[in-house]
């Protein structure tokens, strides 16, 4: 049966899809096989993307390629693979003894050679920097130093930043910038200070911080410097941030260079462990970039950046992430922010994730004048709350939908900080996601690195009447006003983990095979992590300081050389696919290296394709040291090359092409 939309000429049409948001204009085109155009035709899929995710890199691209409708359906499975926890591709990528990941790009030391992977781009081939070679030719006073020390800081725009220190013959910290691409060493700069050091750089302008000691009396305080990419020269000297601010980057604080500046974001206000003020407001500033160097700061309103009042309860600052992200849709700049705490009146600890908009802008509505502001408190909790400012006697305004309640003790219960490494939050699909460490019930002690995350969405009408007509009992009480108008607007999805549990009834080879990959053969050490709104990268650390590199892609576009097909379907909501009888699963795993007499049994299969991996990821680095030996034979000066990506040699990994 036809959609009775169907009927409205094209022009009404546009002013109901006008009117709806990507998802429900995804759902829309679903309902009917004539309203499937909506994400087919060219110009009306130009207009859905322009006008509902400009800033996405799907409507960059789409300008650039004129493929608009498969650029729409790209976001569109994106931001679902993420919602529903249903990657795209899982893949060890590399072994490393030091790595960064950043825009996109995997930059990874192994063997004393700096590798340069570009996971977005889907390359086969990585750029490899002899890292001796390069620093000989960049700092000619490291040429006796045998021992030192080489570590990735940043990537963006084709340029690498990286620190160099040695102890002989005297100590000494320099900042090393060039672009492997072109072979050029851009600058390096000796350092005073090393302390939290962090690199921010666009097309034209690179900017650093260090953390450093004013004085006694006033403490540390961040210092920033601007460097001309174009002119190949340092602008002005070091600009001391005056306020105290947080000293963690991406947890109390964070920088990113926007529209020709850089900008500041901290949540912290104080240089004590504990602010003495009863509000807490976020810290906002930007340090615009020009040929003569970075410019004086600029604050935003203070009025404007109300965090949150202290009465609402204790904060684990462990578990705090700080993040500075641009809106897909509007362009504006966000704060978000996840803190566990211990809301009033409540006995346990919930994790919440807050989003904030900012703005330099003048134009404030004040929280007295707000007839409904949202945050109920007692007469009490009104004077505590109380600020030196007149029109501040009851905490600012929240908005239900820049507050995302995770799941708490009384849902599921929840991992402790240690089994939880990575945690991140995509505010476009609304879902928070955890890397955890979650032993089977049969091997409790065993590392086993899983997904795990929740969302949530919008009722439907459908949904809204019957919540109406029927008597519900929630799964646990709303603590307060604000917390029923969340609840009132969104419904909250099951926390739900990746991959799925093995079925002891029916064991699997090809679930185990993932497990092989997310968890990789003889690394189970500590686990770090970096994301973007498209992917996630962690390291498991391994034996003798290696580290396996595994990368998870959202993103349905992203395909990696080589990369088998899963043969089942993983996706979370969908019962798990065994491979029909005759199919042959290891067909679909890396190849076998092992020796011929360790396969005793289709039981064994496993353990074999474990062996397997292991011995791929020792014959990639005997082959890395032997492409070296023969690039440094050829040409002594030649510091940087092309050569076929790591992952191809380790050969473990699956796409879920669907």
């Amino acid at each position: 049966m036809s959609s009775p939309l169907v009927k409205l000429p094209y022009e009404l049409l546009s002013f109901v899809v006008d009117n709806l948001d990507l998802t429900d204009t995804r759902n829309l085109s679903l309902t009917c096989r004539r309203l499937q155009f909506l994400f087919h035709e060219r110009n009306i899929a130009k207009w859905i993307l322009e006008t509902k995710a400009p800033q996405t890199l799907e409507a960059r691209c789409a300008r650039v390629s004129n493929r608009y409708p498969s650029e729409l359906r790209r976001l569109v499975k994106r931001r679902e693979a993420i919602a529903k926890l249903s990657p795209y591709l899982v893949k060890i990528v590399a072994v490393a003894e030091q790595w960064i990941y950043e825009n996109g790009v995997l930059c990874h030391i192994h063997d004393r050679e700096l590798r340069i992977l570009d996971l977005h781009g889907s390359q086969s081939t990585e750029i490899v920097v002899d890292i001796r070679l390069m620093l000989n030719k960049a700092l000619p006073e490291s040429r006796e130093s045998v021992k030192y020390t080489f570590q990735p800081l940043y990537y963006s725009h084709g340029i690498v930043s990286c620190l160099y220190r040695h102890t002989k013959p005297s100590r000494g910290s320099w900042l090393v910038v060039f672009n492997p691409q072109d072979g050029q060493i851009l600058t390096t700069l000796p350092l005073e200070s090393t302390f939290k050091l962090f690199v921010r750089n666009n097309e034209k302008y690179l900017c650093y911080g260090v953390y450093s000691s004013a004085s006694r009396e006033e403490g540390r305080r961040w210092v920033a410097r601007a460097f001309d990419l174009t002119s190949t020269k340092w602008l002005g000297r070091e600009i001391d941030l005056p306020e105290p601010i947080g000293s963690d980057v991406n947890s109390t604080v964070c920088f990113e260079i926007f529209d020709g500046a850089l900008y500041g974001l901290s949540s912290q206000t104080s240089l004590e462990a504990e602010e003495i003020d009863w509000m807490s407001y976020y810290t906002f500033f930007r340090l615009p970039l020009s040929d003569d160097g970075l410019k004086k700061i600029e604050h935003a309103p203070r009025r404007q950046l109300w965090r949150r009042c202290h009465f609402e309860g204790p904060i684990d600052d462990r578990w705090s992430f700080l993040r500075l992200v641009r809106d897909e849709t509007t362009s504006q700049l966000k704060a978000i922010e996840s803190r566990k705490e211990w809301l009033a009146r409540t006995h346990s600890a919930r994790r919440t994730y807050y989003t904030t908009e900012l703005s330099f802008s003048q134009s404030y509505t004040s929280a007295a004048s707000t007839p409904d502001s949202g945050q109920e408190y007692d007469d009490e909790s009104a004077a505590l709350c109380k600020t030196n400012e007149p029109d501040f006697v009851t905490a600012p305004p929240r908005k239900p939908q820049f507050v995302h309640a995770g799941d708490d003790n009384s849902t599921a219960l929840m991992a402790t900080l240690t089994k939880t490494p990575v945690r991140l939050y995509h505010s476009s699909c609304q879902t928070f996601l955890d890397l955890v460490d979650d032993p089977s019930p049969s091997e409790p002690h065993k590392q086993r690195i899983r997904l795990r995350g929740g969302s949530r969405r919008p009722w439907t009408p459908d949904e809204v009447e019957q919540r109406k007509r029927a008597v519900v009992e929630p799964r646990h009480q709303p603590q307060d006003t604000f917390d029923q108008q969340i609840a009132d607007l969104y419904k909250h999805e099951d926390v739900v983990c990746w991959p799925p549990e093995q079925d002891p009834s029916r064991p699997n080879d090809a679930l185990d095979q993932i497990y092989a990959v997310l968890n990789p053969p003889n690394h189970s050490g500590n686990i770090t992590g970096a994301w973007d709104e498209r992917s996630l990268v962690y390291a498991v650390e391994g034996t003798k300081g290696f580290r396996a590199i595994v990368f998870v892609s959202w993103d349905p576009k992203i395909y990696l050389e080589g990369t088998k097909p899963f043969p089942s379907d993983l996706r979370i909501g969908n019962p798990f696919c065994v491979p029909p009888e005759g199919s042959d699963v290891a067909s679909s795993s890396p190849p076998d290296t092992a020796p011929s007499g360790a396969r005793e049994g289709k039981n064994k299969e496993l353990g074999t394709h474990r062996h397997a991996a292991q011995s791929n990821i020792c014959c990639n680095v005997q082959g890395s040291t032997a492409s070296r030996e023969a690039v440094q034979g050829e040409s002594p000066e030649r510091w940087a090359r092309s050569a076929r990506a790591m992952y191809q040699d380790i050969a473990m990994g699956f796409h879920f092409a669907r």
